[in-house]
């Protein structure tokens, strides 16, 4: 008798365990950075019909526990979700302190969702994004490594028509996250980088050139940013906070 008693709680147990309601667990265990409604399924596996993460909107979130990472000490999900238009794919993990780790990130979603900025001054593209890793603490990128790219980048400020498609290249370094930003094919040659702060200020600093298929109402504007060099190259800055 002692035995089937034993042996019931242990099936008991593990029951509960396999089956841990996914809302539960959110409402004991998530922390401030994570925000989720709809929330059905397990702790294993579920969904939420929408939420904020690391201070971005997603919806159609799904998640589903990789065995493995139980071995590491940690709990590792692949998870799926939905921008308002596009996707994104990546596995997350996170700590108590509210740390989100990111890893194998792809996907893509239009840039005039991603900051309030965009939308006010026009400015639109899809974005790309293809991170090995991307560390999120408190709404705020801590380390990066990855790219994004932005395909088609319109700015009704510069020109009517589209400008092109540009790349920036990220890593992270003893005290801020840099990247090197160039451009693919667009109408203008342009070099340059970005350094994140951990005090959430960024700069972008680099050069910028007219080419053969640059419009003229475009390259009438360079001008504004300075004397070019021996090359025809303007040195441009821009300074701001995330």
């Amino acid at each position: 008798m002692k035995r089937l008693i034993i042996a019931g709680l242990i099936i008991f147990t593990l029951i509960m365990v396999a089956t841990f309601p996914a809302r539960v667990a959110y409402t004991l265990f998530a922390p401030a950075e994570v925000q989720l409604s709809g929330i059905a399924g397990s702790i294993w596996n579920g969904t939420a019909t929408e939420g904020v993460a690391g201070g971005a909107y997603v919806r159609n979130i799904a998640w589903n526990l990789k065995p493995a990472s139980i071995l590491s000490g940690r709990l590792v999900y692949a998870t799926s979700s939905n921008p308002l238009t596009g996707t994104i794919d990546c596995d997350v993990s996170f700590s108590a302190d509210g740390t989100l780790t990111l890893s194998g990130l792809s996907g893509n979603v239009p840039l005039d969702l991603v900051h309030p900025a965009f939308q006010q001054s026009g400015i639109r593209g899809d974005l790309l994004l293809e991170f090995e890793t991307l560390v999120i603490r408190h709404g705020m990128p801590v380390a990066a490594a990855g790219s994004l790219t932005i395909i088609d980048l319109y700015s009704p400020i510069l020109s009517a028509s589209r400008l092109g498609d540009f790349r920036a290249d990220f890593q992270t370094s003893t005290e801020s996250i840099t990247a090197s930003v160039g451009d693919l094919n667009g109408v203008l040659d342009v070099s340059g980088s970005i350094t994140v702060n951990p005090d959430r200020s960024f700069t972008f600093t680099g050069l910028v050139a007219a080419t053969a298929s640059t419009p003229a109402s475009v390259a009438d504007q360079l001008r504004f940013l300075g004397s070019a060099n021996n090359r025809g190259q303007h040195e441009f800055r821009f300074e701001g906070q995330l």
